[in-house]
């Protein structure tokens, strides 16, 4: 799925990759974090924030390498 200049998958059991893809940054979560982003990300959406700001406020942004 590609969300304003990010492109998130989502391999389910095993964890999500999201890749800032114009740049070609990326990182992977799995286990509890990758629920956790997911849980977080559905509440950010219900109040109307951008993916961008989702990674910003959270943190998720200094994971990128």
């Amino acid at each position: 799925m590609f969300i304003s200049g990010y492109k998130l998958t989502d391999f389910g059991v095993y964890g999500l990759t999201v890749c800032e893809y114009e740049a070609g940054w990326s990182f992977f979560l799995d286990g509890d974090d990758a629920e956790q982003f997911r849980d977080e990300w559905q509440k950010a959406k219900q109040f109307g924030s951008s993916f961008y700001e989702f990674l910003k406020d959270h943190e998720y942004d200094t994971l990128f390498q």
